[in-house]
């Protein structure tokens, strides 16, 4: 379920050349990037102090994100001491306007931009909290101070200050766009997309916001609002040229962006980011010794940039001649001053590698450290997810599809590959997909969406309108990938949750259930940075509640469904006798037997997953038992194991 990652802008600090990379790490060059979006150094008059500024209102979190408060440092605490204390001035001056508090804070601001130029950015923030301790009606002194502590790397302050512009003048373009910067460094992606596209309709910074909120449409499955934003942020420019590749990948027009993007390296040799774009885009095709060089390249352009190195760990296994970069970006995470969720991701990146050497105990020190940052972001609800599988027990009985038989459509081309996520669902996709009739539709979120939105509308039965309305729909998504293919396979591994659902709407379609060991799969989970969140996945007692409801849920399927359309599959069974389990799969299938099922590693679809690069290599067996190297920090994954294990 993880999905190629959009490029990662953390924020820099301190003063750079405009031509120069962009120290926050994207590759870019700083006037294209931070330097682009931060405002006009000149001097704050105080006019400009008082610019629009309204009566502090007794407001909640603008968003969701304003949980934040609740954290406090000093910065924190004066800014909430400032929400909370009435406004008070002489009759008749306006907010901020003039006076010895509006001169004082002018000072201040002033002091902070001279810190701030000397790469003082801790003393700059700190004349930015005097500047708005004497202007806490000032939307543009918190708006001053969000910018000086997102520079400074100290986002979850940034959020507060921007927050608090934005209660005292709504319409405060900057703000908005500055908050989304600040909200997606924190992960906070819902929020954000809502501050950028806030920040466009006010006029702001068209370009890079609309380039951002790309990114994060991208990582929500939304190719086509992904593709439309990359495209409003396009131009004739290198960097234009950059993000109309980057639409035309998202619409996974893979030849068409390869091309754009090399155009866009012929107009700036220098252009990290765009170098590293090409490589992802090599990379999704299975073209790994083309990506590499890319992503070297890459990261020698922009060394702080973290999305190079994830992409670059992700191209292949790492050997022992390739241990200097891993120093490299140990160096990094300990030198670089990095937004929780770029340190988030090269921890990963990092576990990987260090995995990849054998050096397992440095490797989950790394695992541990990217979830406990990944935590912050998700809360996993134990009793919740329990009711929610109860509910689904409840309800998807025999009667149930008793009382709905005669509704679903009669059509056998989709194939449902189900089952925990790094189950060994890819693999299976891989396989039935290298037969020549078989296309592969990869992870499609059809089934998510729609069953998310009937739950909450409470639309529980299902009538014969629904049922046909569905099913054309979700034809036409699969036609659209395989318009001649007699089977189709979607391999979201969450669809088990909608099994009820998709078998009734199309009781002739093939369901295959992927099993795998439970501690290599949980521990699989672990290491692997999702796009799409999952909250259980940062926590050894989360992931083994998740693991049990789970296993309940396929217990009740296992009881319900035709055995003609529902075939479970062991991963280690599989890869230990090829040929067995995989004329076994093609004949669940309906098909007849091609040879092509037996070299899934020739297979030139394309593959988005973090499984990309394994899904190239051929069937290999290591991964069985991979547990083992981690047995001394299984902790509650312990109680994974079987009986004989733990006696």
């Amino acid at each position: 379920m993880n999905r190629t990652q959009p490029a990662p802008r953390p924020t820099g600090g301190g003063t750079t050349a405009r031509n120069a990379p962009c120290p926050c790490g994207s590759g870019r060059k700083f006037k294209n990037c931070c330097g682009g979006t931060q405002p006009a150094a000149r001097a704050t008059t105080a006019a400009d102090l008082g610019h629009a500024a309204q009566p502090a209102p007794s407001i909640g979190p603008v968003t969701n994100a304003g949980r934040f408060l609740q954290s406090f440092s000093p910065l924190q605490a004066a800014l909430r001491q400032n929400q909370q204390q009435p406004v008070t001035r002489p009759t008749g001056t306006t907010p901020g306007a003039t006076g010895q508090s509006s001169r004082s804070a002018q000072a201040y601001l002033d002091e902070a931009r001279r810190h701030e130029a000397a790469g003082r950015q801790s003393d700059a923030i700190a004349a930015l909290l005097k500047a708005v301790r004497l202007a806490p009606d000032n939307p543009r002194a918190y708006y001053n101070l969000g910018v000086g502590c997102l520079k400074g790397n100290r986002t979850r302050e940034a959020i507060a200050s921007l927050q608090r512009a934005i209660s005292l003048q709504a319409d405060f373009a900057p703000a908005h766009f500055h908050l989304g910067v600040a909200l997606q460094d924190q992960g906070h992606d819902e929020d954000a997309i809502a501050a950028f596209r806030k920040a466009i309709a006010l006029g702001a910074n068209q370009r890079e916001a609309h380039a951002r909120l790309g990114d994060l449409l991208l990582a929500r499955s939304d190719a086509a609002g992904a593709a439309d934003a990359y495209r409003r942020a396009s131009g004739a420019s290198a960097a234009g040229r950059m993000y109309a590749a980057r639409a035309l990948l998202a619409e996974e027009k893979y030849a068409e962006a390869e091309v754009a993007i090399k155009r866009a390296l012929a107009l700036d040799r220098g252009n990290g980011e765009a170098e590293w774009v090409l490589g992802n885009i090599l990379v999704i095709q299975g073209r790994f010794d083309e990506a590499i060089p890319h992503l070297d390249r890459a990261i020698e352009l922009a060394p702080q940039a973290v999305g190079a190195y994830t992409s670059r760990l992700m191209a292949r296994r790492l050997t022992e001649a390739e241990r200097p970069l891993i120093e490299r970006m140990v160096s990094v995470l300990n030198t670089v001053p990095l937004a929780d969720i770029f340190r988030m991701k090269l921890e990963y990146a990092l576990g990987k590698g260090f995995d990849d050497l054998g050096d397992y105990a440095t490797a989950i020190e790394h695992f541990d450290a990217a979830n406990r940052l990944d935590k912050r972001l998700a809360s996993y609800d134990h009793e919740r997810q329990r009711a929610w599988m109860d509910v689904l027990i409840a309800r998807y009985t025999p009667d149930y599809f008793a009382r709905h038989a005669g509704l679903g459509v009669e059509d056998e081309a989709p194939i449902f590959i189900v089952g925990m996520p790094r189950s060994g669902t890819t693999l299976v996709e891989q396989i039935v997909s290298s037969h020549p009739l078989v296309a592969g539709a990869g992870e499609l979120t059809f089934w998510l969406t729609r069953g998310e939105a009937r739950e909450q509308n409470g639309a529980h039965e299902l009538d014969a309108a629904t049922v046909q309305g569905l099913a054309d729909d979700y034809r036409a998504e699969l036609r659209r990938i395989g318009p001649e293919a007699v089977r189709i396979t979607d391999k979201l591994p969450y669809n088990f949750m909608w099994i009820g659902l998709i078998h009734s709407v199309f009781p002739r379609a093939r369901i295959i259930h992927c099993r795998r060991n439970p501690l290599d799969t949980c521990l699989s989970i672990y290491f692997t940075q999702f796009l799409t969140r999952m909250h259980f996945a940062n926590d050894r007692s989360d992931l083994v509640h998740e693991y049990r409801q789970y296993e309940r849920l396929m217990a009740h399927w296992r009881t319900v469904l035709p055995l003609d359309r529902f075939l479970e599959v062991d991963y280690e069974t599989l890869v230990a006798d090829r040929e067995a389990g995989t004329r076994r799969l093609i004949a669940f299938c309906g098909l007849d037997w091609d040879q092509a099922c037996l070299r899934p590693e020739d297979n030139r679809r394309i593959v988005r997953t973090a499984s990309v690069w394994q899904a190239r290599q051929p069937v290999y067996r290591s991964s069985i038992g991979r547990w083992r190297n981690y047995e001394p920090w299984l902790g509650e994954l312990r109680e994974l194991l079987p009986a004989e294990a733990t006696s």
